[in-house]
C-alpha cells in the first residue's frame, strides 16, 4: 500500500470533491465526479449498486482518483493522483465504516443519498501508486 504524506494526507483529507476513473466493457475510460472519505489508510466512495463505475469495477479491480485544487495563481496549484485496487463492499463491516466515514464527511449525505445496504456499494480504493504535483 502506498503512503500518502504531509501536505497531500491533508489535501485529500479536505478536498471535498475527486475524480475516479474506471475502464469500460469497450476499454474507454469512464470518469466520474465522487465524494470520498479517507481514513489514512483507503478512500471511501459510496455509489448505487448498478451504476456503471461499480459494474466496471466487478470487471478489473483497478481505479484511479483524482483529487486537486485550481488556484488562479498557478504557483499554489496542488494535486494528486492515486492508482490503485478496489474493494466491493455491499454489506457488512467494511460498509458500515465506509459509510460513517462519508456520512461523517459530508452531512447532507444521509438525508439526501442514503447508503442502504445492498442498493449502495462502498468502493474501498486501496493506493498502490501515488503521483503528486
Amino acid at each position: 500500500m502506498a503512503a500518502v504524506r504531509g501536505r497531500y494526507a491533508r489535501l485529500l483529507r479536505e478536498q471535498r470533491v475527486g475524480r475516479l476513473g474506471t475502464l469500460s466493457e469497450d476499454n474507454t475510460i469512464h470518469i466520474v465526479p465522487i465524494c470520498y472519505a479517507y481514513d489514512g489508510k483507503a478512500i471511501y466512495i459510496g455509489a448505487e449498486t448498478e451504476s456503471k463505475k461499480v459494474r466496471n469495477l466487478r470487471r478489473s479491480n483497478k481505479a484511479t482518483l483524482v483529487v486537486d485544487v485550481y488556484y488562479e495563481d498557478w504557483r499554489r496549484l496542488m494535486g494528486m493522483m492515486i492508482q490503485g485496487e478496489v474493494e466491493l463492499h455491499e454489506d457488512g463491516g467494511t460498509f458500515i465504516y465506509g459509510r460513517r466515514l462519508l456520512y461523517r464527511k459530508y452531512k447532507q449525505y444521509e438525508k439526501q443519498a442514503p447508503l442502504q445496504p445492498r442498493e449502495s456499494t462502498i468502493i474501498k480504493l486501496i493506493p498502490k501508486k501515488i503521483i503528486t504535483f
